[in-house]
């Protein structure tokens, strides 16, 4: 709270001259006998008190319930603009992607390309399609149009007779064959929701499903047909190495097995316990906030609340929280697949290439016998070689599973320090609220106390000033009697005065008043100024100036060596400087003032 704002907070009631509380005081001390209470006007006081807290009331309603639509005014306006962005992308996505299928079938709709023919049936499909549709449309929607213009026609047509009983009957027949029409509409309509469901229950279930189950990559257990077929002189090695696909294998089944254990309560279900349109829509909803968005869990989670109503937050939350584990399942299961795939293809080309220098090692045996011994020890560093980078592969799996672990182990970390600031965020405002209201009671109690206080000193100090008021009041009635006296005294004093200046006066005026005989002819006489004008015997002068000029030339005023100090100094552009200061105060003038002129202002500069 800023200083200016202090004096909102201070009461600065006063009651009128007539508050009975008051008058009780201040007359306890002689009066024995109060007056009647006006409990009309107490009871018009108190009404229009709770009037004007009913006002105040009604205020903050408003201004809480403006706070609550400029709040949700903001909101939808986030996302407006995340669902404009979202627009956006996905109609560029749609754009490349139709861009792409086009292209892909005009470069296979040529006459050379080998399906040439597979994709002219696809057109010729899509046509029969096309051509199905517009034929649906003209069998269905083009006759509700034209019924509703003819409905619109006789409404039109038969306005002004509505009350007649053919208009009635043909209006009968009307609203019969819109019946008619609208449950022939809701059969098809139902029909068509029929056959959609029927399609997605084929797509997912028939070929498109198994396609779309393929596409995830599958490995090749086993040892592969490629290495068997590979030569190898040295049966023991190429056993040896051959074993270590089926431990390959081994291991990462393991590390399959261990994730889905782990992850057994999310892969129990698909949807997370949802029906799969909620759960769609959930998903489509969350991914449609980008995510270096600013606040972007609370507009989604908002923007869930608004689509499902009926669920709480905790059962939104979990919901994410299944999402997240299961996006986290089946990311590392795609990472450890493909690990596995890898694995065995860089395990393929090792063994080739042991293989290979086991063939050279075998040639050069043959070739020379007596190398055999330093053959075998090759072999054994092969088979050495083959171990070590087994144990090393064994090793980067667990370095890799270990940081997989930590990895998990950091975001379920974080998720936990972000509930926990969540949670420490709601109740640090809790004591904030529970602080502000002890703050208010404490202020509450201490202005009753000041209050009390103060009326009590009020109580003592009027009753002082009771009786002090009391001597006063006898002091300044002799005073005001004495003053009135005084008063009248000097009034009298100045009608006596005024008698007295008016006779002097009088007599004055006698003195000084002019005897005139009458002479009427006088007013019909030339004036002396009139009879020099007719004459003409006065000799004006035209160029004398209409005033005397008494100031001085302008060579008596450049002979002050003060202003052409001053003139020189300007052109020079040094006026305002201290040193032209200095040299203008001391200067002196042709002629010493006089000692009453003379200037004090350079004195103290």
């Amino acid at each position: 709270m800023s200083g200016r704002d202090y004096r909102s907070f201070i009461s600065n009631h006063r009651g009128d001259g007539n508050d009975k509380f008051v008058k009780r005081f201040t007359d306890s001390g002689t009066r024995a006998v109060y007056k009647a209470v006006d409990y009309d006007k107490l009871k018009a006081f108190a009404a229009e008190r709770k009037f004007a807290g009913q006002e105040s009331l009604v205020k903050v309603k408003k201004i809480q319930q403006t706070s609550k639509i400029n709040k949700e005014h903001n909101l939808v306006k986030q996302h407006k603009l995340a669902w404009h962005k979202e627009f956006i992308r996905q109609n560029n996505i749609r754009k490349r992607q139709q861009v792409d299928v086009e292209v892909f079938v005009r470069q296979n709709a040529e006459d050379h390309a080998v399906s040439a023919k597979a994709f002219q049936d696809f057109e010729d499909y899509e046509s029969m399609l096309v051509t199905d549709f517009n034929q649906f449309k003209t069998d269905t929607v083009d006759p509700i149009w034209n019924l509703r213009e003819d409905l619109q026609y006789w409404v039109l047509e038969h306005q002004h007779d509505l009350d007649t009983d053919e208009t009635k009957a043909d209006h009968e027949r009307v609203m019969k064959t819109v019946d008619s029409v609208k449950e022939q509409q809701k059969q098809l309509l139902d029909r068509l929701h029929n056959e959609q469901l029927a399609l997605e229950q084929d797509l997912h279930l028939g070929i498109l499903a198994e396609i779309g189950h393929h596409m995830e990559k599958k490995v090749q257990q086993g040892i592969p047909e490629e290495a068997f077929d590979l030569e190898c002189p040295d049966l023991d090695l190429k056993a040896s190495v051959l074993q270590e696909f089926i431990l390959l294998d081994e291991k990462h089944r393991e590390r399959l097995v261990d994730l889905e254990i782990k992850h057994a309560d999310v892969i129990s279900s698909d949807t997370g316990g949802w029906d799969a349109k909620d759960h769609y829509l959930f998903q489509v909803i969350v991914d449609q906030y980008p995510h270096d968005m600013q606040n972007r869990r609370m507009l989604y989670i908002d923007m869930l609340k608004r689509q499902f109503p009926k669920m709480t937050r905790a059962e939104l939350v979990a919901h994410e929280d299944w999402c997240i584990y299961y996006k986290y399942y089946h990311e590392r299961r795609k990472d450890i697949v493909t690990d596995w795939i890898r694995d065995r293809r860089e395990l393929l080309n090792k063994a080739k290439v042991v293989f290979a220098e086991a063939c050279v090692a075998i040639e050069y045996e043959e070739v020379k016998n007596e190398f055999k011994q330093k053959q075998q020890e090759m072999c054994q560093i092969l088979y050495q070689k083959v171990k070590q980078w087994r144990e090393q592969k064994t090793e980067a799996m667990l370095l890799e599973q270990k940081l997989e672990e930590q990895h998990r182990q950091e975001v379920l970390i974080h998720m936990k320090e972000e509930e926990e600031k969540e949670k420490k965020k709601r109740q640090h405002q809790k004591e904030k609220v529970k602080e502000y209201h002890t703050k208010l009671d404490e202020s509450r109690t201490r202005q009753e106390e000041m209050d009390r206080k103060r009326l009590d000193e009020l109580q003592k100090l009027l009753a002082e000033q009771a009786a002090y008021d009391k001597e006063r009041v006898k002091f300044r009635e002799i005073q005001f009697l004495k003053k009135e006296q005084e008063r009248w005294e000097k009034e009298q004093q100045k009608i006596v005065d005024e008698e007295e200046k008016e006779a002097r006066l009088e007599t004055l005026r006698q003195t000084v008043r002019p005897i005139v005989e009458s002479d009427p002819v006088r007013v019909w006489q030339d004036t002396e100024a009139w009879q020099a004008h007719r004459t003409g015997e006065e000799d004006i002068n035209i160029q004398k100036p209409l005033y005397d000029n008494y100031g001085y030339t302008s060579q008596q005023v450049y002979s002050d060596p003060r202003l052409r100090l001053e003139h020189k100094l300007r052109e020079a552009g040094v006026h305002n400087t201290d040193y032209a200061r200095f040299m203008m105060s001391k200067m002196k003038p042709p002629q010493e003032p006089r000692r009453d002129m003379e200037s004090t202002v350079f004195k103290n500069t």
